[in-house]
């Protein structure tokens, strides 16, 4: 039986590769003499023939849409053909240092140099629960940053944070991986994997537009740009202490949402005209782009979102092309919505 991991499917993780029922641990060891590993988040299929790795899985305990904000959250963002990933750097383990940063690093350094018959293909899983795995999508690099995230002792530690496109392919076929550990072999490879091997093309999931990535590299080392609490009660205040989309008036719901985002464009951090108030959910499908905000206020929702939740259903696919009525004293300079939608692949 030919196995594949496919797009927003589940797969069964009991931690070994000798269970029966395992999905994710046994079905990528298969024939071979080893697997990865079950422990933490980057792990490394080896390679009979070569020092690098087969392929690379990460797995992340990110939600996609979750109830918080942290920066040092991974971004899941499938519907809109992306993944941005926190490296493994801790408070005694510096980023540069990590052996797995390393070979993720490595990774792009290859891309970046033209040399993506190097490159390993990057698997992407989620843990949605204990025991469970969700495939989110065959990878290749795009960039990477180094920025701080706070661990639970609010000190600052500096790591690398990758970003990927996902490539547009359904289902990814597990033999494929064993041929490429036991032989290097892209036979069973999926085209887009060619494609991108041979072009440096992203033929980006979902819709299979076309990313020239150019072979490039871009690497930013950044602070977290914060905002005052003075900025963020008078924003609120502005508000009416209310989500813009739906009127969610909890406090401990509510986050400030930046257009354009903070990390990028620092200097917008406190303007007012680059915020809004929204809840944490509908936060954080913004910032995944699962929908936006064009210059005339109106909901525009990216084709690919189907969400089961009907609240989300009603808030914001049912929303579309409906006009966000702000109060008064509220406005969203329509030059900062452009700049943020010119981005959309699928707007």
């Amino acid at each position: 039986m030919e196995h594949a991991f496919r797009v927003g499917e589940t797969y069964r993780d009991t931690g070994t590769f000798r269970n029966a029922e395992d999905q994710f641990l046994r079905w990528i060891r298969g024939p071979l003499n080893s697997g990865i590993k079950n422990t933490g988040g980057i792990r490394d299929l080896g390679a009979d023939r070569s020092e690098t790795p087969a392929a690379l899985v990460l797995v992340s305990n990110d939600a996609g849409v979750s109830q918080h904000d942290d920066p040092w959250e991974d971004t899941l963002a499938v519907n809109a053909g992306y993944v941005s990933y926190w490296g493994d750097a801790k408070k005694d383990l510096g980023y540069d240092e990590s052996p797995q940063n390393r070979k993720i690093k490595d990774a792009f350094d290859r891309a970046a140099a033209g040399r993506r018959e190097e490159v390993p293909p990057v698997l992407v899983f989620r843990k949605p629960e204990s025991g469970v795995v969700e495939f989110c999508g065959l990878c290749v690099p795009d960039h990477f940053e180094v920025q701080p995230y706070q661990d639970d002792s609010g000190e600052q530690i500096p790591n690398y944070r990758f970003h990927f496109s996902i490539l547009n392919t359904q289902a990814v076929p597990v033999s494929w991986l064993h041929e490429r550990a036991q032989a290097n072999d892209d036979d069973k490879a999926p085209e887009v994997w060619n494609q991108w091997r041979r072009e440096g093309e992203v033929s980006q999931w979902p819709t299979g537009e076309l990313l020239d990535t150019g072979g490039k590299i871009r690497r930013y080392e950044s602070i977290e740009t914060t905002v005052s609490e003075a900025f963020r009660a008078e924003t609120f205040e502005r508000f009416g202490h209310a989500c813009a989309m739906t009127g969610i008036r909890e406090e401990s719901l509510l986050d400030l949402a930046h257009v354009l985002p903070r990390s990028q464009h620092p200097d917008l951090a406190e303007h007012s005209e680059n915020v809004l108030v929204l809840n944490s959910l509908h936060h954080r499908a913004f910032d995944a782009a699962l929908f936006t905000i064009d210059s005339e206020y109106r909901i525009r929702t990216s084709p690919s979102f189907e969400p089961a939740h009907p609240f989300l259903r009603e808030t914001i696919v049912e929303q579309e092309g409906e006009q966000l009525s702000l109060p008064s004293n509220a406005q969203l300079q329509p030059g900062f919505l452009e700049e943020l939608n010119g981005g959309l692949s699928w707007l």
